[in-house]
């Protein structure tokens, strides 16, 4: 089925790759703020490359998921035999407010969280994030964020800078004496240079900072005795990109990888975890998309503290057992699903709206088919199917403005046992 569903999307692709018409050069309108190489470096199309109505519209998507826009259009304008230019169109967003900030943890409405913040989402017009966030409420934090995602224009290198503190109730039901649970407080700090190759090719590396403490003091809570946790993280990751939209995916794969090191010199923290991420979205026709995923985290080292374990039940989740909680030091996991979309996006102009970066609006409505499975394990335990938890179900998943997904979902798990499912963000 899937080879003949992929031949399907193939076939589909390539069905106007014989254009004989090509880009003579690119214009944008409306970058009232943005600078025009943020846009320009998320296009396929450049000035010599033949066009096509496929490609003009993954163009569209690529730039829309910088989430600098309401909306993003581009037109073809004749220039001369055989060529022709393209007009980007853009209705640039708010791109500098204090904000409310309300939300769920770990995708659990139990666990609402509430404050302020300010962010500029597009500080010097360069797509540079730069913000302070304060919570209360369920795990109250403060964080500062800077990104810069081009230092350098040619050479394509990027920053990333962050500080921050929280307060966290311990996520491990194995580590809780009877009765009582424990909370950790973490002071961090991450420094992260990298480079984009092209528009789909990223890699980087970076350090990081933990000092962590528990609220109650207890052996095999942290890792070193004396009631604080202290260590460097050092990381290198790698990303590859061609999704359309970054919010909800119908076209496109993302594979990432990163291996994260965490203490150095130091005999009670020294251990690694490998994470492997990859997603695959194939248009089997108009509206409707195969889409898959596989994930693992795996662990190695001599012990893993309680307080970095992964889950199935936390941000990754299996529908049918959305809320159960399953822990482990490794963790592997499959989702597929057949995305339709039943309205599919449309922007429209909110007249009565007087701020102009909140009147232009986006809508949408997809229907889905979804299967998930997964299992975690130990160290000192064997990976086994045996152990998967499985479910399916179906779903409607609407699309908002600024890039905000809701989903409505009933799934049931491998024993015919039934749940609703509300949840805010694309399963994947």
């Amino acid at each position: 089925l899937f080879i003949v569903l992929y031949q399907c999307a193939a076939q589909n692709n390539t069905s106007h790759s014989d254009s004989t018409f090509i880009v003579n050069d690119i214009f944008i309108v409306g970058n009232n703020k943005t600078k025009p190489f943020v846009i320009l470096r998320e296009m396929s199309l450049q000035p010599g490359s033949y066009i096509t109505k496929g490609v003009i519209e993954y163009d569209k998507n690529r730039i829309y998921s910088l989430q600098l826009f309401n909306n993003v259009d581009i037109d073809v304008e004749p220039a001369e035999l055989n060529k022709v230019n393209l007009i980007v169109l853009i209705h640039e967003r708010w791109y500098i407010y204090p904000f409310p900030v309300f939300g769920i943890k770990d995708r659990d409405w139990k666990k609402i969280f509430y404050g302020g913040g300010i962010i500029n989402i597009n500080f010097r017009g360069r797509n540079e994030k730069i913000y302070a966030i304060g919570t209360l409420g369920y795990e109250p934090s403060l964080f500062l964020f800077y990104r810069n995602p081009q230092i350098h224009y040619e050479s394509n290198t990027f920053l990333e800078t962050s500080v921050g503190y929280s307060k966290s109730e311990n996520k491990s039901p194995s580590s809780v004496q009877p009765g009582e649970n424990f909370s950790l407080s973490t002071m961090s700090a991450s420094l992260n240079f990298g480079r984009r190759f092209g528009i789909s090719h990223t890699v980087g590396s970076g350090i990081a900072y933990q000092i962590i403490k528990v609220s109650e003091f207890i052996p095999d809570r942290l890792l070193n005795p004396w009631g604080q946790d202290a260590f460097p993280i050092f990381n290198i990751a790698y990303k590859y990109d061609t999704r359309d939209l970054v919010d909800y995916s119908m076209y496109g794969t993302l594979i990432s990888a990163k291996i994260n090191k965490y203490g150095l010199g130091q005999s009670n923290i020294n251990y690694w975890r490998y994470y492997l991420d990859y997603r695959r979205f194939i248009p089997i026709v108009n509206h409707l998309t195969l889409a898959a995923r596989t994930y693992t985290a795996i662990s190695s080292g001599s012990k893993i503290p309680s307080y970095n374990r992964v889950y199935l039940g936390y941000d990754e989740r299996i529908r049918g057992h959305f809320r159960k909680l399953y822990e482990g030091e490794n963790v592997f996991g499959v989702s597929t699903e057949l995305r339709f979309f039943i309205f599919p996006p449309i922007t429209f102009k909110v007249d009565e709206i007087p701020i102009p970066e909140f009147s232009v609006w986006k809508f949408g409505i997809a229907a889905a088919i979804f299967a998930d499975a997964g299992t975690t394990w130990y160290l000192h335990q064997s990976f086994t199917f045996d152990r998967f938890k499985k479910g399916y179900g179906v779903g409607l998943h609407f699309l908002f403005p600024y890039s905000f997904v809701l989903r409505a979902e009933y799934a049931f798990n491998e024993y015919r046992q039934g749940e609703f499912i509300l949840d805010i963000t694309a399963a994947f």
